[in-house]
């Protein structure tokens, strides 16, 4: 389905490329999605008031804000962080598998360096090297 975001880039693309802030990225998000800031706080745990904030460029995310983001959009994280991307839509689409590796990841992370069970550690081992075999 050819979005209003996907759209954009397109048009932006033919004519000479497109350097969108990850701010922009997220407004055409909300823009083809139809959703508001409030909706978007909701979608990624992050208050109204600082995602507000963030897409005014008064504040600058951290790297896990960026990543609710995305996550929020079901967007790969690096489509919002490069500004030079040319936005195709393979980086535009977070895959399955790609959702799952994050939620695995952050979960493990979210415990603050707590000890894994060794199944964790190899899961986590193998979803950083990218062996969808094993998880």
């Amino acid at each position: 389905m050819l979005t209003v975001a996907k759209m954009q880039c397109i048009i932006a693309s033919v004519e000479g490329g497109i350097d969108m802030s990850w701010q922009e990225k997220v407004e055409n998000l909300m823009l083809d999605r139809g959703i508001n800031q409030k909706q978007l706080s909701q979608l990624s745990g992050i208050t109204e008031s600082s995602v507000s904030r963030y897409l005014r460029s008064e504040r600058r995310p951290r790297l896990d804000i960026v990543v609710n983001f995305a996550k929020a959009f079901g967007v790969a994280t690096e489509y919002l962080l490069d500004e030079g991307e040319d936005s195709e839509t393979s980086a535009y689409e977070t895959s399955a598998y790609e959702t799952s590796a994050y939620e695995t990841i952050s979960t493990a992370i979210a415990r603050k360096g707590g000890e894994l069970t060794a199944e964790e550690k190899n899961e986590l081992i193998a979803l950083l090297l990218g062996s969808k075999a094993d998880v």
